[in-house]
């Protein structure tokens, strides 16, 4: 919860405009032997949403991995399962926006290359019950709960440490116009 909080609140200072983890100098001598990060987010690929910059949380405190649709594979599980095992992270935050491209390509059926089988992992997600920009957001947000529920199913790892009570894993939405973050649980 306390990690939780930190980037609601570091959230709330980006949308302020008055970040206060920007000491980088200094933030790289803290962090050159090591790392002691609160949390992981996943987020898209997207260019436009540096969980860094829009949590407020500079060098070393946040773990990042980011993959069109936000979407999780063996290789994010891996790199999961040694943020909360071996670092000791407290929150993990699989983390949506609107206006999302890998949700638009899973709606409309894109191939190309290995992207093919990316959007394929979306394609549960679909909301077919709205339509236009509400369809893809309400996929987008879908999409984070499916990928919650499968960083449980197929992390044994994480799955008993959230049982636990020592991790906890949220969804999270950012609104790529106005850069505000909304908790989904």
């Amino acid at each position: 919860d306390k990690a939780l909080n930190e980037l609601k609140q570091g959230n709330q200072r980006f949308l302020d405009g008055k970040p206060a983890n920007t000491q980088y100098k200094m933030q790289i001598a803290k962090t050159a032997n090591d790392q002691f990060p609160h949390s992981l987010i996943l987020s898209c690929l997207d260019s436009r949403i540096p969980p860094e910059i829009i949590f407020d949380q500079g060098i070393g405190n946040i773990f990042v991995a980011r993959v069109a649709g936000n979407v999780e594979d063996p290789n994010i599980l891996g790199s999961m399962e040694f943020a909360t095992k071996v670092k000791n992270i407290k929150l993990i935050v699989v983390m949506g926006h609107n206006k999302c491209g890998a949700v638009k390509g899973a709606i409309d059926n894109a191939e190309l290359g290995n992207l093919t089988q990316l959007v394929n992992q979306i394609k549960p997600a679909i909301d077919n019950n709205a339509s236009g920009d509400s369809k893809l957001d309400a996929t987008a947000k879908k999409n984070v709960a499916l990928t919650i529920n499968d960083i449980l199913a197929q992390s044994p790892v994480i799955k008993q440490l959230v049982d636990e009570g020592k991790v906890k894993i949220v969804g999270a939405f950012y609104d790529l116009t106005t850069g505000k973050v909304e908790f989904l649980n």
